[in-house]
């Protein structure tokens, strides 16, 4: 009876084992051809991704390198049109030409003879001459002429070299620059079909190749054929005029398969049965049982509960993971208090540092009157205002917004502040000021942090207002018998942002009743119980629709913002500061 079992066993066990091998080895066979050839798809897709992503970089690098020539064009063209005289000294030119970043500039006069140019050895040459030269003689007749040439080969190494011009604005001629477009010759080589297609790779001998099309561009193909020796399953899709062709060998195909159908085999006759049911019932209980008993207590520590104790001792391991997990938790019991009360400790020290240099002394006397108030936020900023009398006849006031949160961005505030406000008090104008406090922030910002400025210069004495923006919110100008609205000027990029930053005062003139309204962007970025920003437009309307002033109107204004808000939680500092232009001050005064 026992042999006849085992007989029967061993011939159902044998078929099972046959039967299993047939279909593992079906079922492998089919999904290394699908892996592959999902494989090849990716390949191919990531490869026309990157060719058109490549081939759009190309096109935006052209448009940016043809508008920087004639950004440059036209800014020689206004050199010669301020001082004609330039043309005749060839150092001068030297110097605008290497200001510029360029490599040759020509100036023609009304027949298109060149009299001036870097190189020298240009003057006198006629534009007309050459085809490539003749097609800027438009400029001589046209004030609005522009053109950029496509970039030639230029010299014995055949360097890309690009030509620019524009009309003269001070008498008919045309003005040209040339320069080598470096950045646009890089990415023409980056672009290159063939160099892209070189660098992919599909599995450890598979290929990419573009191939010109030739009859049908109907959808993809796969076929076989031998490729570089090997035999390979090929994948082909249409990609514009060509065709991408990615192909992997057959061998690397099967390799995965081979390898499962080896295993198979050996765990089959080896391991299937005793190893398998031994190792299952020994893990069962002396593993898992233990395992779901940590994972419960671990569990309940991650939904929050820090008191859970972990008591599974079992086997010696257990008991040294139970007691290393409960230590853990008590470490970072600890260190959760412990940083608390340093965060804690970090924001009020950031709201001393930052309020504390604060002016609170509101001048309110017969020309002007100044408010302004400041309601931190829970996490510090780097908020600021100041205002200051520059002399007797110019008052200062400024508002400025720290990038980041925390003590950093508080000390970064008072140094940025006590910087501008020592600039501004040397007599500088409003841009010089910003000009120099970019280039010493920039100098010395291993933080990467900037801020955000708006600075007033006002003449009591005649209602001037000279104003610069840097990156920060427009303000808010009301006259005397009109609305509130935005003073839309143009603005400059952050302080500290970078060294090249170019800032320019521009004149606003102030009439008697005027009033001027500054703030952060903790106002206009307040958030509402469903998500919503305050914005600038619910922030004009309140203020035309308040009869309040001065310190009333910014105390109306954070009740307004505490009813929007509707119990969120203030995210960020909200500084407010307006001013009241009441009265010029005569010569008598």
């Amino acid at each position: 009876m026992k042999k006849l079992f085992q007989r029967w066993l061993l011939l159902f066990v044998g078929v099972a084992f046959l039967a299993t091998l047939g279909v593992s080895y079906y079922i492998h066979n089919r999904l290394a051809h699908e892996s592959a050839l999902e494989i090849l798809h990716l390949k191919l897709a990531d490869a026309e991704r990157q060719l058109t992503q490549t081939r759009e970089n190309l096109k935006t690098v052209r448009a940016m390198n043809n508008t920087a020539a004639l950004a440059k064009a036209r800014a020689f063209a206004r050199i010669v049109a301020s001082d004609p005289g330039i043309l005749d000294k060839q150092a001068e030119l030297e110097k605008v030409c290497r200001e510029l970043d360029v490599d040759e500039l020509h100036v023609s006069d009304e027949k298109g003879i060149l009299i001036a140019s870097i190189p020298e050895k240009y003057r006198g040459y006629d534009m007309g001459a050459a085809k490539q030269s003749s097609e800027f003689l438009g400029a001589i007749t046209d004030p609005e002429f522009s053109l950029v040439q496509e970039p030639r080969p230029n010299g014995i190494l055949k360097i890309l070299f690009q030509y620019a011009g524009v009309a003269r604005t001070d008498r008919p001629g045309l003005i040209q620059i040339g320069y080598r477009p470096e950045r646009l010759e890089r990415a023409m080589k980056v672009a290159d079909v063939n160099a892209i297609a070189a660098a992919f790779r599909i599995g450890n001998n598979g290929i990419l190749r573009i191939e010109k099309a030739s009859g049908d561009q109907d959808g993809e193909k796969i076929y076989r054929e031998t490729v570089n020796g090997r035999k390979s399953i090929c994948l082909s899709v249409p990609f514009g005029d060509s065709r991408l062709i990615g192909s992997l060998p057959e061998e690397e195909m099967y390799l995965s398969r081979n390898s499962v159908i080896r295993i198979l085999i050996i765990g089959n006759l080896v391991l299937f049965g005793v190893i398998f049911l031994l190792v299952t019932l020994l893990l069962q209980k002396v593993v898992i049982k233990g395992i779901y008993s940590v994972n419960d207590s671990l569990e309940k520590i991650t939904d929050g509960n820090l008191n859970e104790k972990v008591a599974v001792e079992n086997t010696p391991e257990f008991n040294a993971l139970s007691n290393g997990i409960n230590m853990t938790v008590e470490a970072l019991k600890r260190a959760i208090e412990s940083e608390s009360k340093r965060i804690d400790a970090e924001l009020e020290m950031g709201r001393t540092i930052q309020t504390g240099v604060l002016p609170t002394d509101f001048p309110d006397n017969q020309q002007y009157r100044l408010s302004a108030a400041m309601y931190t936020a829970k996490e510090v900023g780097g908020d600021f205002y100041d205002f200051f009398m520059i002399d007797k006849d110019r008052l200062a006031i400024l508002i400025a917004d720290v990038s980041g949160k925390g003590i950093t961005a508080a000390l970064y505030m008072m140094n940025s502040k006590t910087l501008l406000k020592e600039l501004i008090q040397t007599g500088k104008s409003p841009a010089e000021a910003f000009t120099q406090a970019n280039l010493e922030l920039c100098g010395n910002n291993q933080a990467h942090m900037f801020l955000t400025a708006f600075l007033a210069v006002l003449n009591v004495r005649t209602g001037e207002l000279e104003c610069v923006n840097a990156g920060h919110n427009p303000p808010l100008w009301k006259h005397a018998d009109g609305a509130w609205e935005y003073l839309k000027i143009k603005h400059s990029l952050v302080l500290g942002g970078s060294k090249k930053a170019c800032y320019h005062g521009i004149p606003v003139q102030l009439t008697v009743g005027d009033r001027l309204l500054l703030y952060t962007d903790g106002v206009t970025e307040a958030m509402g119980p469903n998500r919503e920003q305050y914005g600038e437009e619910r922030l004009r309307t309140f203020l035309n629709e308040s009869t309040a002033a001065g310190g009333e109107l910014l105390t109306a204004l954070r009740k307004n913002l505490e009813r929007f808000a509707n119990g969120t939680a203030q995210s960020d500092d909200i500084t407010l500061l307006t001013l009241d232009f009441r009265e010029r001050l005569t010569e008598e005064s």
